[in-house]
């Protein structure tokens, strides 16, 4: 998991900027060197000359090979752009309070206009009418019990039946989009939201999806199970005993909490909406593998 959230002294939450910091550390070992460099962030940051090492290495996905303390990057800072604040950016939390207010898929579509630029008159009509019933759909996890149930009859009876037919409507609307990219591109983000319904678990994403949105990830009941349980006892397993993941680390559970502190007590709104976002950047940015200012 990109754990990207950082809290300072005065309880306020940043992320953490990577590739602005690699991008300005590799502009610096151009103009110095990479060992002058490595010695002058070392002794700002009061850290071994390996760990800036660690820290200067490219991360592949999931990795971890950054600093893991607001002291740190803030010390880099200084150092590559005398300003410690440089690779860190206020975070304030989207989802709270106003997180539980449904948002008007019409008010999010005029942000996303940009998105169907190039295609035809009725491909773009289609193409945001799939999006808002996507979007839709993803609103309805909470009042469906995970989509187990009806949201018009609120009965467990018939609600496989009734967003299969939901999501077959989505289909066939998106086959009659005449241009072929558009066309596949829609079937794509049909396809992801249509194995997140099906899932009947949480998280239950598509891996691209927590690619494209880690906070995703802090929904796992595995974080539940890695606080509940002895770690050492269960790592590499589940909780049916079969073989997975290794469990969340002390860090990765510390910065779940650091996200969950602004909660309101409603995890079922905050995960919908969360949802509803990530479906936003499926649209705004399709084979994107991140935000923009973090490396995957």
């Amino acid at each position: 998991m990109d754990m990207r959230f950082y809290q300072g002294d005065e309880g306020r939450i940043y992320r953490f900027l990577w590739q602005g910091f690699r991008e300005s550390a590799e502009r610096a070992a151009a103009r110095e060197g990479r060992e002058r460099l490595k010695e002058r962030l070392a002794g700002a940051a009061s850290v071994s000359g390996s760990a800036v090492e660690n820290h200067l290495r490219p991360r592949a996905r999931r990795g971890a090979n950054f600093p893991c303390d607001i002291s740190i990057i803030r010390a880099y800072g200084r150092v590559l752009e005398g300003d410690e604040w440089a690779f860190l950016k206020l975070t304030v939390p989207h989802t709270d309070a106003r997180a539980a207010e449904p948002a008007d898929p019409r008010d999010v579509l005029r942000l996303l206009g940009p998105c169907f630029d190039g295609w035809t008159a009725e491909d773009r009509g289609v193409g945001e009418a799939v999006f808002t019933g996507l979007w839709e759909l993803l609103g309805l996890y909470a009042a469906t019990d995970c989509y187990n149930r009806r949201p018009d009859t609120g009965k467990l009876e018939g609600a496989e039946e009734y967003f299969a037919a939901r999501l077959e409507d989505l289909h066939r609307a998106a086959l009659s989009v005449g241009d072929r990219g558009a066309r596949r591109f829609l079937k794509g983000a049909i396809d992801e939201v249509e194995a997140f319904v099906r899932s009947y678990e949480l998280p239950g994403v598509p891996e691209r999806w927590l690619r494209l949105n880690p906070r995703l990830g802090f929904f796992d009941p595995v974080f539940a199970l890695a606080e509940s349980q002895a770690p050492e006892t269960l790592e590499g397993l589940d909780a049916a005993g079969r073989l997975r993941l290794p469990l969340p680390s002390p860090w990765e559970r510390r910065m779940r909490g650091l996200y969950f502190s602004a909660m309101d007590g409603n995890e079922a709104a905050w995960f919908t909406r969360e949802l509803q976002e990530t479906l936003v950047r499926v649209f705004r940015e399709p084979g994107c593998a991140g935000d923009e200012n973090v490396v995957e």
